[in-house]
């Protein structure tokens, strides 16, 4: 008899914020801070947003896009980095590139003309993160729906978000927990659903939905009445 699956264990993740020496005043020096900053910098800019503002999905939901908007009032540049598909980019260093190239596009087809004082500047920041349990954990399937009612949102976003500081293709935790019960069909579903699109209170309420769904599908091997 195939023993089940070690317990899933819910993490949480603080983010003690380290403000860099990187400025940017203008988009030109936008692009080379996105091209020098710390992967984790890139990261903590594109989903802080995310973190503070569980309940909605703000217009932009990333900081380059909003300061792109709210100081240098492009809405063109800001809806180009507002659009960029995070779920698509398999980890930072890409996701580093896509941006890199939607700035150097702008720019050669507007120019560098916008620039803000010194106290609107762009701040490139980086986390330290300190990741530990949230003193929740599921044994079952059933159990994990329960917990995942209860949990703190930041506990579903680090989940879904973690796997991105992670080089190369890497499915998200819920995926690959239901993956080790048999559950196949589901954990292809979990491993193709894009949090971006989502707060973090309404990707939870998918979750519910979808693994309450998958859970009523038999499983390879089981026979049912």
């Amino acid at each position: 008899m195939v023993s089940p699956p070690s317990p899933f264990v819910f993490w949480k993740a603080a983010f003690l914020v380290e403000v860099l020496p990187l400025r940017a005043a203008s988009l030109s020096q936008l692009l080379t801070g996105v091209t020098l900053a710390p992967e984790l910098s890139i990261f903590h800019h594109l989903h802080q947003r995310f973190f503070y503002e569980p309940a909605r999905l703000p217009e932009y939901p990333n900081d380059f896009a909003a300061w792109a908007d709210r100081e240098l009032g492009d809405a063109v540049v800001a809806e180009r980095l507002a659009n960029l598909n995070l779920f698509r980019s398999i980890d930072l260093a890409v996701v580093r590139r896509e941006l890199s190239v939607i700035l150097a596009q702008h720019l050669q087809e507007h120019g560098d003309a916008r620039r803000v004082a010194a106290g609107s500047a762009f701040r490139f920041c980086q986390p330290r993160l300190v990741v530990f349990p949230s003193g929740q954990q599921a044994r079952t399937p059933a159990e994990f729906l329960e917990v995942l009612r209860r949990v703190d949102s930041d506990t579903i976003g680090y989940h879904l978000f973690a796997p991105k500081i992670t080089p190369g293709p890497v499915a998200n935790d819920f995926a690959v927990w239901f993956a080790q019960w048999g559950y196949h069909d589901l954990a292809r579903q979990l491993d193709a659903f894009d949090p971006y699109l989502n707060s973090l209170e309404d990707n939870r309420a998918y979750l519910l939905e979808l693994i309450e769904l998958g859970l009523h599908q038999p499983r390879p091997g089981e026979i049912h009445d």
